[in-house]
């Protein structure tokens, strides 16, 4: 197993998830729906944790946007300006009522 496999197990994975997605979050909260570069969001998470991959802040982006936690719309990809708005509604889940015999 190459080193690099093994700074890419599941294990380090969830373990960069759980130093950077919290600071993503208060992030998000101190942006609140002011237009941000995403070069900013990567260096206030570098400055916290300076021993990630660069790309990792973005990665853990799209996640927590995948798991609803949080939701942005690109304002310009070209010049990769953000903004984050509030989490897209949960869906309530429906349980049907049982029939009864």
């Amino acid at each position: 197993m190459s080193d690099d496999d093994r700074r890419d197990s599941p294990v380090d994975r969830e373990r960069v998830y759980d130093r950077i997605a919290p600071l993503i979050m208060v992030f998000s909260r101190r942006c609140g729906e002011e237009p941000f570069h995403a070069e900013e969001l990567r260096t206030y998470v570098r400055d916290r944790v300076p021993e990630i991959a660069p790309a990792s802040p973005d990665r853990i982006l799209r996640q927590l946007r995948l798991e609803k936690k949080l939701d942005y719309i690109v304002l310009n990809r070209r010049a990769s300006l953000y903004q984050f708005g509030p989490p897209p509604p949960r869906r309530r889940r429906v349980i049907p009522p049982r029939d009864t015999l």
